[in-house]
């Protein structure tokens, strides 16, 4: 099942509106014609002129005419997209009930049949048993987190991956470059399809209603527990599960902090359209960077900018690796637990105080750092730009003008599946080439061709429009390029 995208309705809508635009600028010019209907001067062909008056008069009208149909056609159309919306998320919030519901009789049932099991087996059948899910938890921990997770590593750091790599032998080699075989052949194709995706997330939100079946829960109670916990709970659970089994044997990897802080000047203007956003990031030689401006009113203004991962496993050197990819996941509105905590203390150490108005823009684990400090609440965001961003989960206040993008086939975007969060991601052909493997289409060279090879898509234009409205007149004050780094 694949939810109706709103996006859809948008784009229609601001076509709509851009060709009443275009219809009132030609009215414009009509009755700023000069008046034909005046005696004309001696030797003018009064019929003739008559003529072109009563044309002009006639297409005008038309004109007229023209705007009020369209105007009437966006109505309908925003209207008939509502209520598409509308009926996608009852179909999709049905479809979760019977899955959990489902899910709950399995889980049930499985622990059913287990109790069955154990009470007509010998003494040591439980043991065997227990030794035997050990053993299916250790091998789908293996095919379904570790290879997956060093066959990323070995696109992201060849040299430490090919370290490990020499250590475990030829056969570790092996199923490496057949798992990557595997993510660059078969996980993308799924991942770039939205029915997959709206499948996959189903499937997590289901994960709660089984466990508490197999736990021997009362349906009425699971399914009250189910509802409010929804698949962004779920991911966060997880994630936060995830983060303290990694940091455990790793404590001394610390938390990541905003450390040092150098001045820098701001651009002559401010950043107004995502190619140029891109491009900040992609040369930025610190993992956030901030450009200060001030409005024509005096107020103060700023932009934001935090690039991707720089570091698989966690480094002294940096604080966006990672584990903070998992403590991201894993963060709530009250209480930020990774690289979105650093973001935060940056924009502080950057002298950012209530107040002063902030535009944010994230690449990558970039994008989900800054998605979750505007979700905090802890600052006056207006806009904010996410690209290749696992943000599906999450919520991030009303009032915050947001456009999300990435590449169709991006999996890193896709990691959040079609989740239960306010933000929604438009897709986009990758127009680059220089990306490669099963990740090539969440490379950064390959976003920063196609932002600026898309220039003119109505949805980055329409974003860079009203970016440029709330910014007019702003002058450069200064930057900074702020340091994040795990501290113990």
């Amino acid at each position: 099942m694949v939810a109706w995208d709103e996006s859809a309705t948008s784009i229609a809508c601001a076509r709509l509106r851009d060709g009443v635009r275009q219809l009132e600028h030609a009215l414009v010019a009509l009755r700023g014609a000069p008046d034909l209907w005046v005696s004309p001067a001696p030797g003018v062909n009064r019929a003739l002129l008559r003529r072109c008056a009563a044309e002009i008069d006639r297409r005008t009208l038309e004109v007229q005419r023209l705007c009020t149909e369209l105007d009437d056609l966006h109505d309908l159309t925003l209207l008939a997209g509502r209520a598409y919306e509308a009926a996608s998320e009852g179909v999709q919030r049905l479809i979760e009930h019977l899955a959990g519901t489902l899910a709950f009789g399995a889980g049930l049932a499985l622990r059913t049949a287990i109790a069955a099991a154990a009470a007509t087996a010998p003494a040591w059948a439980p043991g065997l048993l227990l030794a035997a899910g050990i053993g299916a938890g250790a091998a789908l921990a293996i095919g379904l987190v570790a290879v997956p997770i060093a066959a990323r590593l070995a696109l992201a750091d060849p040299q430490r991956a090919e370290e490990l790599v020499d250590l475990a032998g030829d056969g570790f080699r092996d199923m490496l470059a057949q798992a990557a075989a595997v993510w660059e052949h078969l996980g993308e194709a799924m991942l770039a399809d939205p029915a997959f995706r709206a499948a996959l997330a189903i499937a997590l939100e289901s994960i709660d209603e089984a466990l508490m079946g197999f736990a021997g829960v009362p349906q009425v109670v699971a399914e009250g527990l189910g509802e409010p916990a929804e698949d962004a709970v779920v991911f966060g659970y997880l994630a936060a599960a995830a983060a303290g089994a990694v940091s455990a044997p790793l404590a001394f990897a610390g938390r990541a902090r905003a450390t040092a802080v150098r001045r820098i000047p701001s651009p002559a203007a401010p950043v107004g359209d995502a190619a140029t956003a891109m491009a900040v990031m992609t040369e930025a030689d610190a993992p956030v960077t901030i450009y200060a401006f001030r409005l024509p009113d005096g107020r103060m203004h700023y932009q934001v900018f935090v690039r991707g991962t720089e570091s698989w496993a966690p480094s002294p050197e940096t604080g966006i690796d990672g584990l903070a990819n998992l403590e991201n996941a894993a963060s709530s509105p009250a209480r930020l637990q990774g690289s979105d905590a650093a973001v935060a203390e940056a924009m502080r150490a950057a002298g950012i105080d209530d107040g002063d108005s902030v535009d944010l823009f994230g690449y990558s684990q970039g994008g989900a750092a800054v998605a979750n400090v505007a979700a905090s609440g802890a600052f006056d965001v207006r806009a904010m730009l996410l690209i290749g961003a696992p943000v599906g989960g999450t919520v991030v206040p009303e009032g915050i003008d947001v456009l999300s993008v990435a590449h169709t086939g991006d999996l890193t975007a896709a990691a959040d599946g079609m989740a239960d969060g306010s933000i929604r991601t438009v897709y986009l052909e990758n127009r680059g080439s220089e990306g490669s493997g099963p990740m090539a289409d969440h490379s950064s060279a390959d976003y920063r061709t196609t932002l600026e090879t898309a220039r003119g898509d109505m949805m980055l234009d329409a974003f860079s429009e009203r970016l440029a409205l709330g910014t007019a007149g702003a002058v450069p004050v200064q930057g900074a390029a702020v340091e994040v780094q795990r501290v113990p």
